[in-house]
């Protein structure tokens, strides 16, 4: 099987992450990682249905697709074992990715300390798991992808700020066709992806309406949006003959922090940002290389509290 240069470069560098993940992993036990090792060391043995039921209590979600992959896993393999590996891929695929956009490598090192990253790795596990099924999939060719779209969703509801995300440049591109009077496959492909889209969140409706009816109100607020303003700002800038599809890829986070709040949406507004300013100049250019070295001192200092005190967040908010 021949493999190429440029995953083969992902591939080593993304190897000191599987092993600083080994290292750091068994220290992550409070904070989320309290109840993501308690679903994984309960969850053994139990019958299907019961097994969900405890992850309902557990984690308070009923998003199935971490679910599914937890429970197949959990009764023979160790978990900090397990999800040091899905850091590893996560991180292969995203480097992947960054190696195809040729970007500065003082940019990719600045990564290996990056604060939202080392939040993925060390503690909001499910998320980690949909970004990685999101970006193994983006790896792929055909309407494949969009099964491993899917399955994201259904593993992280809010992911559908992403998943919009992708399909905007897409979106522009049908609505221009459709000006011009001209609808092909690609536009029927594309009513198919939304179609399908639609009918994952009327199966996850219940859910989502429990969650916006738990943060409405209580951190959202104009306030709220200051911090995905300035990453939506970045993105825009960074954006030059593709504004308009940076901006509409970021309205859904500005639009989700006014009404939930900031501190789950922020992440995404972050990654919205790095997606355009990694393409501007290779990724060395003020914006990036400015947040990349905040993010990597706040990324250190993330590392040493939960070395610590078994919570990256300690000491930080």
């Amino acid at each position: 099987m021949k493999i190429s240069v440029d995953k083969l470069w992902a591939f080593c560098w993304a190897l000191p992450v599987f092993v600083l993940s080994v290292l750091v992993m068994p220290y992550a036990t409070v904070g989320d990682q309290q109840f993501y090792r308690g679903f994984y060391e309960g969850v053994g043995g139990l019958p299907l249905l019961q097994a969900f039921d405890y992850y309902q209590n557990m984690l308070g979600t009923s998003e199935p697709g971490y679910f599914l992959f937890v429970y197949s896993v959990a009764d023979f393999l160790n978990k900090d074992w397990v999800f040091s590996f899905v850091n590893f891929l996560m991180f292969y695929y995203l480097l992947v990715w960054v190696r195809s956009h040729n970007v500065s490598r003082l940019v990719v090192f600045l990564l290996y300390g990056n604060f939202y990253i080392f939040v993925l790795f060390f503690s909001a596990e499910r998320l980690k798991f949909a970004i990685f099924i999101f970006l193994f999939g983006y790896s792929l060719k055909g309407l494949s992808r969009y099964f491993f779209y899917g399955f994201s969703l259904i593993t992280h509801v809010q992911f559908i700020l992403l998943l919009v995300g992708t399909q905007v440049r897409r979106a522009l591109t049908e609505v221009r066709g459709l000006a011009r009077g001209k609808v092909g496959l690609s536009f029927l492909s594309f009513l198919f992806v939304l179609v399908g889209m639609s009918m994952l969140l009327f199966f996850l409706r219940d859910h989502i309406a429990s969650k916006l009816s738990y943060y409405y109100g209580a951190w959202g607020g104009a306030s709220a949006i200051l911090k995905p303003l300035v990453f939506t700002c970045m993105a825009v800038f960074y954006a030059p003959g593709r504004r308009l599809e940076a901006f509409l890829v970021s309205l859904p986070m500005l639009l989700a922090s006014f009404f939930i709040g900031s501190e789950r949406v922020v992440i995404f507004s972050y990654f919205a940002f790095m997606y355009y300013g990694l393409r501007y100049r290779n990724g060395f250019n003020l914006g990036v290389m400015a947040v990349g070295v905040f993010f990597f001192y706040k990324g250190i200092f993330f590392v040493s509290k939960l070395i610590e005190f078994g919570d990256g967040f300690a000491g930080i908010y």
